[in-house]
């Protein structure tokens, strides 16, 4: 069994991770175009961009048409959508679009109403994407080497011994495939946050009022 175990210490020794690239922050709505642009010498940076909007809009059922017709339009779709209340009075609703159309799907939203609010971020994943790609190549490595080991193995407290040890690492192998998937899904789909909320419609005494106290602000400041 000694023999079994120097062979796992050995084997454990392929995973050593490869040097990994340095993460950046501070990603504005103007870098988009020019994530994955780096000479080839570098690493095509791995950036997530989400934006939130809040928009006030004469009707929010049409709203939520629109933006879903351009999702499609852009190649994206709706992830998911809230409705607050039974009157459509706001709604929340998560785009999902292709990075390369992000801009211009931001731009094209602000134009269903009243921007009242906007946020765009960039989160560089590029050094959790090239560990997790690394640690994935490393265990399939050593997923090869035990399975050769298992091919020439004769003594049954050794066969389970590797077989045990090959579950644990294809456990692991499953859970960074998932990782990476995730991350690629992030970054090729860029995440929109839009939330509508209905245009208030003043009646007849609400704007006397209003009227009325411009003018008592106007007796105590004439311009600021």
């Amino acid at each position: 069994m000694s023999r079994l175990k120097s062979l796992f210490i050995a084997l454990a020794g392929v995973l050593i991770l490869s040097g990994c690239a340095s993460s950046q922050s501070g990603y504005s709505i103007g870098d988009v175009g020019n994530v994955g642009k780096e000479s080839p010498q570098q690493f095509d940076r791995m950036i997530i961009w989400r934006a939130s909007l809040r928009i006030e809009v004469s009707n929010v059922t049409d709203a939520v048409a629109k933006l879903t017709a351009l999702a499609e339009k852009q190649g994206g779709y709706v992830e998911r959508q809230r409705v607050t209340d039974d009157n459509f009075t706001s709604a929340s609703v998560w785009l999902r679009i292709p990075t390369q159309r992000f801009n211009s799907t931001v731009t094209d939203t602000g134009t269903l109403g009243k921007v009242i609010s906007q946020s765009i971020k960039g989160e560089d994943v590029t050094e959790r994407y090239v560990d997790a790609e690394a640690a994935l190549k490393n265990r399939i490595a050593l997923r090869d080497r035990l399975t050769q080991l298992l091919d020439k193995a004769t003594n049954v407290k050794d066969i389970l011994a590797i077989e045990t040890e090959l579950n644990r690492i294809q456990t692991e192998i499953d859970i960074l495939e998932g990782r990476i998937k995730v991350l690629k899904g992030q970054v090729d789909y860029a995440t929109i946050e839009v939330n509508l909320e209905r245009k208030i419609i003043l009646g007849p005494v609400s704007y006397v009022f209003k009227g009325i106290f411009w003018g008592i602000g106007k007796l105590f400041v004439i311009q600021r």
